[in-house]
């Protein structure tokens, strides 16, 4: 049997061909898993009102054993309706974020709504209605170096989480890497804001 002198080369070829196909289903399958757009139903006007709300904060994780420690609260998120024009306000968790990091998001509500999308120059978002709870699902850009300080992350964790710290550490990591997260609203749990406005 003659050798063709391009086997090898063919078969190298073929190989890189190969990784570059695995990695992009990958890369693929990991998106479609930490996009937490798709799974958002909405089954309620989106409100045309403004106010202030007690809120959570949540970042996608695919280690369920991290679930707890991506779970955030937040002093409350602002919802500002002027016109067709509604604005959402609030600071990022400092548990996650390592400082203090507020973030606003503008867009335009159409008549009954059941979803908005927002725009910033921080990234985009999307937010639905459902029962009592506004979801907005953001997708951050240019927010700056995070963690803002990895020892304030722990020093929160350690006053505010029950698990271990590290985990807490490992998910200011992730979102470091990809910020991606969900804000919720309770709608049924207005705050009063006595510093005449904007977040602490």
């Amino acid at each position: 049997m003659i050798a063709s002198p391009d086997t090898g080369p063919i078969r190298d070829w073929s190989r890189v061909v190969q990784y570059r196909l695995l990695a992009l289903s990958f890369v693929t399958a990991c998106f479609s898993e930490s996009d937490p757009a798709s799974p958002l139903t909405p089954d309620a006007p989106l409100p045309t009102v403004s106010g202030s709300y007690a809120s959570a904060y949540r970042v996608p994780v695919s280690d369920p054993a991290l679930e707890a420690a991506a779970a955030f609260t937040v002093d409350h998120a602002e919802w500002t309706v002027v016109g067709d024009s509604v604005t959402l306000h609030y600071d990022l968790p400092v548990g996650l974020v390592g400082g203090k990091l507020d973030v606003t998001f503008t867009g335009t509500l159409t008549p009954d709504a059941t979803t908005v999308a927002l725009r910033s120059a921080q990234g985009t978002g999307t937010c639905i209605a459902s029962a009592s709870t506004l979801t907005c699902h953001e997708l951050f850009a240019n927010l700056g170096a995070l963690p803002i300080s990895l020892a304030v992350v722990e020093q929160t964790a350690s006053l505010e989480y029950a698990g271990p710290v590290g985990d807490r550490t490992r998910v200011a990591n992730g979102f470091a890497s990809e910020p991606i997260g969900f804000v919720d609203l309770a709608l049924d749990q207005p705050v009063i804001d006595d510093h005449g406005g904007g977040n602490d």
